[in-house]
Parts: C-alpha cells; structure tokens; sequence
C-alpha cells in the first residue's frame, strides 16, 4: 500500500493560484515572448552556446514520495547551477513527468522541457504525494512519455539528453497495452538519450528492474532513502541572497506586442507575470532554494522569458533594431539617445546586483563546505545521486 497524504501548506497553495500542473499543460504562463534570432557563440557572463544540457525527471508522486519530492523541491535550483558552473558553462533545460496509477487523480503530467526554472519550481509545488492504492505503478507509460513527449531537441552531439527515473515501486508489467519499460529505455538511448534510475528505499523487486531500466539506458542506477535523503545548510547568505534576487527580478523590461491597447497590454501581462512569480517563489520557496535561485538568477542567460535586457546582452537583439512600439512604455517617451542612456544604466544595475549575488553565492559555498566538513559519510541523497550521474555523462558529450 502506497496511499500516504503529504499535503503542501494552505499558504503555499494560496500563492500557487494560477499555476496548474500539466494534466492540462501548465497555465499561469507568461504571454509568448518574441522569437529570437539564432543565438551567438556567448551570452552574458561568457557563457557558451552550442553546450547544452537537457535533463527530464520522471517522479513518482504516489503517497510514499512526500519525502523525495520536498527534497527536489529544495534543491532544483542547486543541481542545475552545478552543472552551469562547470568550466563548460551549458545552458539547462528541464522537464517533468509526474505519474501514480491508473485509478488515480492522474496516470501521468507532462511539463516538457523549458529553460524557465521557475516555472518548473511552481510545478514542482504544485505536486502532491498521494494516489497509489496498490504497489506497482504505471511506470511505462511515465517512462515512455519521458523519452517521447517530453520535446526535446534534435540529437546532437552538443547537446546531453539525460533522464533521471525516480520511484520506489516497479511497473504494472500487466498493462500489455503499454511499452515494456526496458524497450523504451533502448528507444531512448537510440534517440541519443541517458537513463538512469534511482530507487528511493529499498524493495527488491524495484530493485531489480530499475537496475535493468539502467543497463539498457546506458545509465547509472542509484538506491537512495526512502524519504530522498536531500540534506539542506542554513547559511547567514540566504535572507541577503534572496533580497538580491528579487531586485534582479524587478529589472525585467518587457517588450513586444506592437502599438496600440493590445501592445500595451501584451508588455503590462509579461511584467505583471514576472512581478507575481517572484513573489510566489517569495513565499513559497524555503530559504536555502531561495538562495539558490538567486544564483541561478545570476548565472542563467535565459533566465527571463521576454526581458528586453536580457535579450540586449544576449545579442539576440539590438536596441536600435527594436521598433519604438516594441518597447516598454517608459522607453517609447525617451529620443533614441536618452533610450540608449536609460538601457546602459539598467544593465549596469543588473550587473552590479549579478556581482554581489556571485561574490556572497561563493562565502555560502564556502560555508556549507564547512558544515559538510563536520558530517562523517558521503552524501547519498537525491541531489547527490544526480549530481554524480550527471558529472560522469556530460563529460561523455564533452561538456566538463
């Protein structure tokens, strides 16, 4: 039996309003931002294009999983600025599904992949642990969707495609009218994808196959505790780290949409959405994945949908090229000078605040380093399980 009820607050739920997970797709988005032009060989912060990580969680959400989700829920944010810290600096996709079983809320969500990490945070919030009335679950269907709905790119060798299945019981292998489970994990290695296994407790009949889900995905399988054995450090950085992050947030310059009322209404829409998620993640994120944000905030060249600035020193754009009618409201007042003026001050904003983000995300570094120092014993959990597989297959795909 699997039924167990891991309910997330009220609180959080009140400020989760507006974001639904994707049984429907995930709504409460941001208006669709302009299209770029293929991007250069480097963002902001010397990052480079072409490197890049694509990486889907498929998590069983079942009553047992209360633990495990909490823990991915503090840490998402830590395991993709690892990888974006590496010398490669890749920029990083992530997708969700989410599964139980047949009889339940829902057999399987689909978030595909997005470089929007705060999207992907709000879905996680929205999870709950529960469903799972008998012991197996419906894991080849979530593992086919995984690898066949999830929208990744094109098979690349710039590109990782890594898939971490998570759960603690086995398929339902008497649902015939679904792949096998090790067939899909051959599919996916055919398309150029990764897949790996971490089994949180310890029943051995999961054991046994997600050890084989991991052979023939050319992955690495993984047994962790029950309740994911995520481990979180407190620092004195965190308040000030989330400070910054909000303030890096409240540079965001919407633009797009044209002239006239729909125009407006377009840019007032994306800068509203951007207001309304720092402040849910404001209220709903603990402390250290708050802190983590902020870093990632820091680091992530794509880290606002639509955001005028960001496009600037991404070169995607040039803001002589934008039409006055594209820009925010306060822009279109000023002569092509003051604009210019106006957008080299903001930028220098932006990056004062990257600068204080970087050099206190070092001193909690440091910090945490420390406390760990003090702990007997490797690091086990979820976060660490990731982390280890992903060192090991980035640098099969050249990204260091």
């Amino acid at each position: 039996m699997k039924r167990f009820s891991y309910g997330i607050s009220a609180a959080i739920l009140t400020f989760a309003v507006g974001i639904l997970v994707a049984s429907s797709a995930v709504s409460g988005k941001r208006p669709p931002a302009p299209e770029p032009p293929a991007p250069p060989a480097h963002g902001h912060g010397g990052q480079q294009r072409g490197k890049t990580l694509e990486m889907v969680f498929v998590l069983d959400t079942t009553g047992s999983m209360g633990g495990l989700i909490e823990g991915a829920k503090q840490r998402i944010w830590g395991i993709v600025n690892e990888v974006m810290q590496t010398p490669s600096r890749p920029s990083v996709r992530v997708g969700l599904v989410a599964y139980r079983d047949r009889g339940d809320e829902y057999v399987t969500q689909v978030l595909p992949l997005t470089n929007d990490l705060d999207r992907v945070y709000s879905t996680l919030m929205d999870y709950r642990a529960n469903g799972g009335g008998d012991w197996q679950e419906d894991v080849r269907r979530a593992l086919s969707e995984g690898v066949r709905r999830a929208g990744w790119s094109q098979k690349s060798p710039n590109v990782a495609q890594i898939i971490f299945l998570v759960g603690d019981a086995p398929p339902h292998d008497d649902y015939g009218n679904e792949p096998d489970a090790l067939l899909t994990a051959q599919e996916a290695v055919e398309r150029g994808m990764t897949v790996n296994t971490v089994q949180c407790g310890v029943a051995g009949d999961t054991r046994q196959i997600w050890q084989a889900i991991a052979r023939r995905g050319e992955g690495q399988y993984f047994a962790i505790a029950q309740d994911g054995g995520v481990e979180t450090v407190s620092t004195p950085y965190d308040a000030r780290l989330s400070e910054l992050a909000n303030k890096l947030g409240s540079t965001y310059m919407a633009y797009g949409g044209g002239a006239g009322p729909e125009g407006e209404r377009f840019r007032a829409t994306a800068a509203n959405t951007a207001v309304v998620t720092e402040r849910k993640v404001a209220a709903s994120a603990p402390a250290t994945a708050q802190a983590e944000r902020a870093v990632n905030k820091a680091l992530n060249r794509d880290a606002y949908v639509g955001d005028l600035l960001q496009s600037i020193e991404n070169n995607t754009v040039k803001l002589d090229d934008v039409k006055a009618e594209d820009l925010p409201d306060n822009l279109q007042k000023l002569s092509p000078a003051e604009r210019r003026k106006e957008v080299e001050r903001r930028l220098a904003e932006r990056k004062q605040i990257r600068e204080e983000i970087v050099t206190l995300s070092k001193q909690r570094d440091a910090h945490i380093a420390a406390q760990r120092g003090k702990q007997s014993g490797a690091r086990t959990g979820f976060d660490a399980a990731v982390s280890a597989a992903l060192k090991e297959q980035l640098a099969r795909r050249g990204i260091k």
